[in-house]
């Protein structure tokens, strides 16, 4: 059975692959540790996990020296992308897709996931820029601190779900936006927790 990866071990993968697909090489561990502001030990940590998962190869000699293992190339999965939410339709429903993707398995896990582009700046705290793909697990309930996909009439935002002093708030990862505090009268749901970001590296 395939051991899975973690968010960020997905992330780090991820990166690995569009740098190869752009340069023909992969990243050494100082350009891993430069991408995601983490020590250049925690970028050797994550490609030592990689290994041993058996998603990739490295040569001890060799700084650049990495490939993916056949257990990384496993039959792609083709994920919704959603444009938008509507109420009293299903999140994928034909009507609210933009497309459709293909991935890797391997980077979404086996649940059941949609994709959602980021539309603004409201995240870039929590770095997701618009451009981006947000991995989306659907769900009606979220905990406090949760990043989630909600509804609120027709339009999916992308924001941290607050609870506080009773009151729900959907709360922007930048200053410059104000929180949404949920009134009881809203037409409002959750859709699902963002558990995984992706980005086209230019």
């Amino acid at each position: 059975m395939m051991e899975r990866l973690t968010e960020k071990q997905r992330e780090v993968l991820e990166f690995i692959r569009a740098y190869v697909l752009e340069n023909n090489f992969p990243p050494t561990a100082r350009e891993i540790a430069a991408r995601f502001g983490i020590a250049e030990k925690n970028a050797f940590y994550y490609l030592q996990v990689l290994e041993r998962k058996g998603y990739i190869r490295r040569r001890r000699k060799s700084p650049r020296f990495l490939e993916f293992t056949a257990k990384a190339r496993v039959a792609p999965v083709v994920l919704p992308l959603v444009g938008r939410v509507q109420a009293g339709k299903p999140v994928t429903a034909l009507e609210n897709r933009e497309g459709e993707l293909v991935m890797d398995r391997t980077l979404v896990g086996g649940e059941e996931v949609f994709l959602l582009r980021v539309k603004g700046d409201s995240m870039e705290g929590a770095h997701i820029l618009e451009g981006d793909l947000v991995l989306v697990k659907p769900q009606k309930e979220a905990k406090s601190g949760d990043i989630v996909v909600a509804r609120l009439g027709d339009e999916a935002t992308v924001k941290r779900f607050v609870l506080e002093k009773g009151r729900v708030i959907l709360r922007a990862e930048n200053p410059s936006y104000e929180d949404i505090v949920v009134s009881p009268d809203d037409d409002f749901e959750i859709i699902g927790r963002v558990v995984g970001v992706f980005r086209k590296f230019s």
